[in-house]
């Protein structure tokens, strides 16, 4: 067993020790091992009556705290200068704050700053939370969780989460969006009362700006003239939270607390990539429903029971129209975006439907026989899509228009259209324009993909007629005068390349084109 080293020295050189709890427990124990008092003093250090004093007792040692420090303290007449810095100035590091005290004449070490600067920032008083109740059906409650990245088959996108709790049944779904907009805000309320069933007599929400125009005193607000009319034909209370106060919808903040970052942790942990807005939505769901607890599927039975009927969808509700004629540029402006048309919708009336991830154009009016609808992905506001379909058949007639167009980029979708191009104009400057834009062209017949394949092709030859090669070799007609066989030169059978990520440039096709 080992010895404990004896403290009579120490005893001797700094007076009687203090015997502590742990002394005390050596005490006990040497005392069962048969040691008499004096052998127990002699090991420990300390006077025999002190051991027969505790052994008699069988008390632990108890001691008051110094009522006045022993050494000075080097925070004294520090704390005040701090906590005004801390005001001023809530994000200062602990770092900095101990080099401006130093600035300021303190000699205490930096530990001892971080320990009083945990205490300065503790005495902001505790609030105090309550339990709520709620009737079913009684209320519903909504809010985004902005900016989570997510991966999607074209790349990290930047997604919205908006998260919808009914309070009684602690039932929750989410939504992801590519905006924090009125479109997105009032798709995902009222999908989230198609999937329970019914709506709620309320719902409650943040002072969402594409809602909300103003606020007014308590829980007034003036709403904009979307909102206005959503609420209207859904005909549900609103619940509008008072700034920067989420304790009004603290269930649906909780939520957000305890899901946003699980979500994100179980895409990572299982590697998903998502195909589009639909099958993340779709993914959402499921992953939502499996984690609802058995209580909650319970409570949520008996709240569908009493939710009310909710009407159909409307689209002049959940979503943005416009009427107006296309621009001589071939292209519709929503907001400060802009989006392409075919020839035959310039300077005729559209109409123009912007829901949360589409915008969809078409022609007003019965008698001109064209129902065309262009699809396009919405934009952020300011970016622009433009379709190489809508526009290459016009800059195939102007060809030189192309040097100075200001979306000339999209033409040149990949290296290799340089190379082509650059390879055009050595071979005849004045026809490079025409001559690389029937090639491009080309995608009313394949894919942008298989273009580009082909032009790295048709470059690996000494061809003076590149266009006529490339359209040889991606629609299998020979010209009669042609004296190269790309196929068989290349030892290549027709192309079939897997480059899909092109052909999201061109997602308008005609029945029985490949993509």
């Amino acid at each position: 067993m080992r010895q404990l080293k004896p403290l009579r020295a120490l005893s001797k050189r700094a007076g009687s020790v203090m015997v502590s709890l742990y002394m005390f427990q050596q005490i006990r124990r040497l005392k069962a091992e048969g040691k008499g008092c004096a052998a127990i003093a002699r090991v420990l250090g300390i006077n025999e009556k002190t051991v027969a004093k505790y052994l008699r007792s069988n008390t632990q040692p108890k001691y008051k705290p110094r009522a006045v420090s022993t050494r000075s303290d080097p925070f004294a007449g520090f704390e005040q200068r701090v906590s005004q810095w801390l005001t001023r100035t809530p994000t200062l590091q602990e770092m900095e704050v101990y080099e401006l005290l130093i600035a300021e004449g303190y000699t205490g070490s930096e530990r001892t700053l971080n320990r009083r600067l945990k205490r300065i920032k503790k005495e902001e008083k505790k609030e105090r939370f309550f339990d709520q109740e709620y009737e079913p059906g009684e209320q519903s409650q909504f809010d985004f969780k902005e900016k989570v990245e997510l991966p999607f088959i074209d790349g990290m996108r930047i997604v919205q989460l908006l998260f919808g709790t009914l309070p009684f049944s602690d039932t929750c779904l989410v939504r992801g969006y590519p905006f924090k907009n009125y479109e997105c805000f009032i798709d995902g309320v009222v999908s989230f009362f198609e999937t329970i069933g019914g709506k709620t007599k309320n719902i409650r929400f943040d002072n969402l700006s594409p809602c909300v125009k103003k606020v007014l005193e308590g829980s007034k607000r003036l709403y904009t003239d979307d909102f206005n009319r959503a609420s209207v034909y859904y005909d549900w209370g609103l619940l509008p939270c008072a700034p920067a106060k989420g304790s009004d919808k603290g269930d649906v903040e909780r939520d957000i607390r305890s899901y946003a970052i699980r979500i994100k942790n179980f895409v990572s942990h299982t590697g998903v990539v998502f195909r589009d807005w639909a099958h993340l939505n779709e993914w959402l769901k499921a992953f939502m429903q499996l984690r609802q607890k058995e209580e909650s599927k319970l409570k949520l039975k008996a709240e569908q029971a009493v939710l009310e009927k909710l009407p159909p969808r409307e689209e002049s509700v959940l979503c943005k129209i416009q009427i107006g004629p296309a621009s001589s540029f071939g292209s519709i402006r929503v907001g400060s975006s802009t989006y392409s048309v075919p020839d035959s919708m310039i300077e005729k009336n559209c109409r123009t439907v912007t829901d949360p991830f589409e915008v969809r154009i078409c022609r007003v009016g019965t008698d001109h026989g064209d129902n065309t609808v262009v699809i396009h992905p919405r934009k952020t506001d300011g970016e622009h899509s433009i379709l190489l379909e809508h526009v290459l058949p016009s800059l195939v007639r102007k060809p030189h228009a192309m040097v100075r167009w200001a979306h000339r980029s999209l033409l040149f979708p990949a290296p290799v259209c340089t190379r082509f191009f650059d390879r055009l104009k050595k071979i005849e400057d004045y026809g490079a324009e025409r001559e690389y834009l029937r090639s491009i062209n080309l995608i009313h017949y394949t894919t942008l993909s298989e273009i580009i394949a082909g032009m790295e092709l048709v470059l690996e030859t000494e061809s003076l007629k590149l266009f006529d090669d490339l359209k040889q070799l991606l629609l299998g007609e020979r010209r009669p005068d042609s004296v190269i066989d790309i196929t068989s030169r290349l030892n290549q059978s027709p192309l079939k390349p897997e480059l899909s990520q092109y052909d999201s440039l061109i997602p308008n096709r005609k029945k029985g084109q490949s993509i």
